[in-house]
């Protein structure tokens, strides 16, 4: 965090780094105009430097809705496992979720993070009649599938205080983070997290309402999953996915937010959706018309596009059995 002006002393006194280091990283900083600088012309060792207030949320606030951070760790995680995608892309395999190690569990929670808990339970939910209904009803039980860090459980916890949550992923370091998660915000009491595949037959009949985060087009068998889902389900229960906000149609050129769904696709989603056979090979560019497949292929009766509320990139598909 950003705790105002500060030489190159001062800063790696506070980060716990080499002053030489810190020197540089400050210097580099200021010239591509990122942090300012006092005085220039003093000596490099006296020179101060600050982070500009308009520059904070993004890069420090993991709860501002216009946090970077997130693209940074994304880009991290990739690097890491280049060699397998290289790997990947001659022989058509796929590279694990797991391989992309804890910089991208983490920064696929803090993509979500800030609209979550900031809206999802307060603003999204109540907007969707079939949804709060069942959330308000006293008794309901809610599954949130592939709930990665967990976000998605304690935003419902939060804003519906007779409801109870469990949440389902089969990586292991997600769960732990997700466990911690829902401690620090008071809700572990009504929220629960377990490594156990969604198809778990003593989840069958179980819930009142299903939510899915961005996952769905991460799945090498999406339609296995979702019929999954409808099972888990209670006699008048809903399923809400969220996924992303695509164009209906191929387009080229492509919007800002398709060329980064692309990007991600090329580097992880797809490649994660290839480690298994046989699989969708979705990929991050999941249109509205390919989850309506799927959910119609998996035995849903309904299927609702959810344009508004919206969200810049995802929306929300409502699915009753």
């Amino acid at each position: 965090r950003d705790a105002g002006p500060a030489t190159s002393v001062e800063r790696a006194a506070r980060a716990g780094i080499d002053e030489r280091y810190a020197r540089e990283w400050l210097e580099q900083q200021a010239v591509a105009d990122l942090l300012e600088v006092d005085d220039a012309s003093l000596d490099a060792s006296a020179r101060r430097y600050t982070l500009p207030a308009a520059y904070a949320g993004p890069l420090l606030d993991p709860d501002s809705p216009l946090s970077l951070a997130p693209i940074g760790r994304s880009v991290v995680a990739c690097a890491k496992v280049m060699p397998q995608l290289l790997d990947a892309y001659r022989t058509g395999g796929g590279v694990e979720w797991a391989d992309y190690g804890p910089d991208m569990v983490e920064a696929q929670g803090d993509f979500n993070r800030p609209w979550l808990r900031a809206a999802y339970g307060t603003e999204i939910l109540p907007a969707i009649p079939a949804v709060h209904a069942r959330l308000t009803s006293g008794t309901a039980r809610v599954a949130d599938v592939a709930c990665g860090v967990g976000w998605a459980a304690i935003a419902i916890a939060a804003a519906y205080a007779d409801v109870r949550v469990d949440g389902f992923d089969l990586d292991p370091g997600s769960i732990e983070l997700a466990r911690a998660n829902a401690e620090a915000a008071g809700v572990a009491d009504r929220v629960t997290f377990a490594v156990r595949d969604a198809a778990d037959p003593l989840a069958a009949g179980q819930y009142d309402v299903a939510v899915v985060v961005e996952a769905i087009h991460d799945l090498s068998r999406p339609i296995e999953v979702l019929a999954a889902i409808r099972a888990m389900l209670k006699p008048g229960g809903v399923a809400l996915i969220a996924d992303e906000r695509t164009e209906d149609v191929f387009t080229a050129p492509g919007s800002e937010t398709e060329r980064l769904f692309y990007g991600f696709s090329l580097f992880t989603c797809l490649p994660a959706a290839m480690t298994e056979r046989p699989t969708a090979a979705t990929g991050t560019v999941i249109r509205a018309d390919t989850m309506r497949a799927y959910a119609e292929a998996a035995g849903f009766g309904g299927f609702e596009r959810i344009d508004e509320p919206a969200l810049d990139m995802l929306r929300f598909y409502l699915l009753t059995p």
